[in-house]
């Protein structure tokens, strides 16, 4: 019975072991580095895999082969540029645009890589050197090319499915943050408060706001749309905010346009415009709120400046997100193509924005 109990305690024991390891193995870093570990085992065997036999020499085997001083030191400096290239040449200096620096680093590469080569070569064993030009065997010019076209590749893929991923991610944000809850609900009421005293603005305001969620609606899935529609859409909602706000809020809305017909990303400028009235309107203080949209040939700008108003907090306006959702929109569909520019002094806050449209 004691033999039986130990037999199955160490059966237990073993089970226990290879789940941990099949765990250990399952976890996305570990797999990942076995993966790395098998690839480069499997690259650097190649030239011996190919070796062609040479007469009267027995063939060597993976372990021989790879103790001859050109072989190691070739097979470790692969992979030591792999990592480089792929982590900073690529990464900090093609990406960062720092060309200069990415010819260079390329160049510093190359001279270490022929420098392995012309000290190791003397100690080629005897028929080796058949082949041997100044970068040693001629694969090892093949597998350094091979690495460096990889590793720009993989680079260059891992790139475009972070910026896929965060454009997915800010989309979806924006999507969520379009139609301001409090803006819909206080625009509702001041339609209510006009058709209550039958004013002559209520028809106006409803197809006002209908304008403006027809767009929503029918433009928020576009890359790219008319730009005159989006400054319809923004006079819109300016035009509704006048109807709540009382006389303590004076509010100046100008467009100048040389040319109308470009395209523009959906809902880019908006929130700048949301801004301002969130945080700059108060029924206790008097204040100012100025939208100014100068649209050129080919760029526009955009400035919007807001008094300092108290405010009660609000955990729902949401107005944060919205700047940083746009932040990153402005990265992902206008990289080097916009400026932004904040001021924040004790009594007023604006932004301008530069877009270049083409």
């Amino acid at each position: 019975m004691a033999i039986l109990c130990s037999q199955n305690g160490l059966f237990l024991f073993i089970i226990k072991v290879i789940d941990y390891f099949k765990r250990l193995i399952m976890t996305k870093r570990v797999f990942i580095i076995i993966i790395h570990v098998l690839a480069w085992a499997a690259f650097i065997s190649l030239p011996t895999a190919f070796k062609p036999v040479r007469p009267g020499h027995p063939p060597e085997g993976l372990f021989q082969d790879l103790m001859h001083a050109y072989r190691w030191l070739n097979g470790l400096f692969l992979i030591c540029f792999f990592y480089y290239n792929y982590y900073i040449i690529i990464l900090r200096y093609y990406f960062g645009r720092q060309f200069i620096s990415f010819a260079l680093s390329l160049l510093l590469c190359c001279g270490v890589f022929y420098f392995i080569n012309y000290i190791t070569a003397p100690y080629a064993p005897y028929g080796s050197k058949v082949g041997f030009g100044v970068f040693g065997p001629g694969y090892n010019v093949y597998m350094f090319i091979i690495t460096f076209i990889f590793s720009f590749a993989l680079s260059f893929y891992n790139q475009w499915r972070i910026t896929s991923e965060e454009k997915l991610n800010t989309e979806i944000s924006f999507l969520k943050a379009q139609i301001n809850p409090h803006f819909l609900f206080n625009t509702l009421n001041s339609i209510y408060s006009l058709a209550i005293t039958k004013s002559d603005y209520t028809a106006e305001a409803i197809v006002k706001l209908s304008g403006m969620m027809r767009y929503t609606i029918s433009e928020a899935h576009q890359d790219r749309v008319s730009l005159d529609k989006e400054i319809s859409y923004i006079t819109n909602y300016v035009e509704l905010q006048r109807l709540r706000m009382t006389n303590k809020v004076r509010i100046s809305y100008e467009v100048k346009t040389a040319n109308i017909e470009q395209d523009i990303a959906p809902f880019i400028l908006i929130p700048f415009i949301e801004n301002a009235f969130k945080y700059g309107v108060s029924t206790e203080e008097y204040s100012d709120i100025i939208i100014a949209i100068d649209i050129g040939e080919d760029d526009m700008l955009l400035q919007v400046s807001n008094s300092k108003v108290f405010v009660k907090p609000d955990k729902d306006m949401g107005v944060g997100l919205g700047i940083t959702n746009t932040r990153h929109r402005l990265k992902l569909l206008y990289d080097h193509r916009h400026a932004i520019t904040v001021t924040d002094d004790p009594k007023n806050f604006s932004v301008s924005l530069y877009l270049n449209l083409q």
